[in-house]
C-alpha cells in the first residue's frame, strides 16, 4: 500500500491568514436578503458590483450578462488560491468538477450539432482550448486515465442509446473516483470525510434519479460511485421497495435527517430539488469547521466551498429577480451562507 502525500500545516500560514482577512467580505444573509427584497433585478445586481464582483474591467451592459459576472468571480476564486498556493494538488481537485462539466458540454455539443460555448466554465485542471482539442481529435494520452476511459465509455454508449442522461451519469461517477483518486493519495482526514460525503450524497441522488427513470438494478450498479461510507447493498435491497423504506435504512447515518426532510417534497413533486438543496447546505455544514481550525489547508478548502455556495445563491436570485419569481419563493431555494 502506497503511502500518503503528508500535508505540513505550517506551510499554509500565510495563506491562511490572507483567507482570514478576505472571508470578511464573503456575502453574509444580510446582502443576500438585500438582493432578494430588491425591487428590480438591476438593484439585486448592484448588490454584487458592490462587493466586487468578477475581474477589474469585467464589462456588464445589461441585468442579463450576470452570468459572465458570477464565471468571472468564480475564476478569481482559482486564481486567489493558486496565487496563495501554487500547483496544490488539493486545489486543483476541485476543478475536477469544472471539467467534467466542460466534457459534458463538448460532447453533447458535438452529438447534438451545436454549439457548447456559452455553457463552459473557467479555470479547469486541464486548460480548456486544450479540454477541446483532445475529446475533438479523440487523443487522450495526456489525459488523466479516469477521465480518459469515461469519455471514451460515453462516446461507445451514446452511439447505441442516443441517450444523452447517460452522459451526465458515467462523467459524474468518474469525477468522484478522479477525486477519490488524488484524495486518498494526501494525508488529509478534513479532505478524504469532504470527499466521502461528495460520494454519499452523489450515491443517494443516482439512486433517487435511477428509480424515477425506472432503470434497472444492473444500471444503478453500473453508475454507482464505489468506495461511499453507504453499502451497496443498502441500495440493492432497497431498490424496488417504497421510498420510506430505504430511508430508515439509513436513519442512523449522517444523512438520515436530510433524506427525511426531503422526503416529502419527492413524494410530492418527484424531483430533487429540496435534496440538492439539502445537500449542499450539509456540505457547507461540513465545512464550516475549518473556520475554527488555524493552521492547515482546511481555511482554503472552507472558503473555496463557501464562495461556490455564495455564487450558487447569487445566481438563483438574479434568475428568480429576472422571472419576477417571488421572493418567497427564491428564500426557499437559496443555501444555508458559511458567514
Amino acid at each position: 500500500m502506497s503511502r500518503r502525500k503528508k500535508i505540513n500545516e505550517l506551510d499554509y500560514n500565510y495563506a491562511v491568514a490572507r483567507i482570514r482577512a478576505i472571508e470578511k467580505g464573503l456575502l453574509d444573509n444580510s446582502k443576500f436578503d438585500r438582493m432578494v427584497e430588491a425591487k428590480t433585478s438591476d438593484e439585486a445586481l448592484k448588490v454584487l458590483l458592490e462587493a466586487g464582483y468578477g475581474h477589474a474591467g469585467t464589462e456588464i451592459k445589461s441585468v442579463f450578462e450576470y452570468e459572465k459576472l458570477l464565471k468571472d468571480e468564480n475564476k478569481k476564486v482559482y486564481e486567489l488560491l493558486n496565487e496563495l498556493v501554487p500547483g496544490e494538488e488539493i486545489i486543483n481537485i476541485f476543478l475536477l468538477a469544472n471539467d467534467y462539466h466542460n466534457v459534458k458540454a463538448i460532447l453533447k455539443a458535438e452529438f447534438s450539432g451545436q454549439n457548447e460555448t456559452s455553457i463552459l466554465i473557467e479555470p479547469g485542471s486541464i486548460p480548456l482550448n486544450k479540454l477541446k482539442l483532445m475529446i475533438k481529435d479523440r487523443n487522450m494520452k495526456e489525459m488523466p486515465d479516469v477521465m480518459k476511459s469515461a469519455i471514451e465509455e460515453c462516446i461507445d454508449t451514446y452511439s447505441r442509446t442516443l441517450d444523452p442522461q447517460m452522459i451526465d451519469l458515467i462523467l459524474d461517477k468518474a469525477c468522484y473516483r478522479h477525486m477519490q483518486n488524488i484524495s486518498g493519495s494526501l494525508d488529509s482526514k478534513f479532505l478524504n470525510e469532504l470527499i466521502l460525503a461528495f460520494v454519499d450524497l452523489t450515491n443517494i441522488k443516482i439512486f433517487l434519479r435511477v428509480r424515477n427513470l425506472k432503470k434497472t438494478w444492473d444500471f444503478l450498479q453500473k453508475v454507482l460511485v464505489p468506495g461511499g461510507t453507504i453499502d451497496t447493498k443498502v441500495f440493492f435491497e432497497n431498490f424496488d421497495a417504497p421510498l420510506e423504506s430505504f430511508v430508515q435504512a439509513v436513519k442512523h447515518s449522517r444523512y438520515g435527517s436530510l433524506l427525511e426532510k426531503s422526503m416529502e417534497s419527492i413524494n410530492r413533486t418527484g424531483n430533487l430539488t429540496e435534496f440538492e438543496k439539502l445537500s449542499d447546505n450539509f456540505i457547507t455544514s461540513f465545512v464550516k469547521k475549518a473556520r475554527y481550525i488555524t493552521f492547515g489547508i482546511e481555511p482554503l478548502i472552507g472558503y473555496l466551498m463557501a464562495k461556490e455556495t455564495e455564487i450558487k445563491n447569487a445566481r438563483i436570485i438574479m434568475v428568480g429577480k429576472i422571472n419576477n419569481i417571488s421572493n418567497d419563493i427564491i428564500r426557499e431555494r437559496l443555501r444555508e451562507a458559511y458567514v
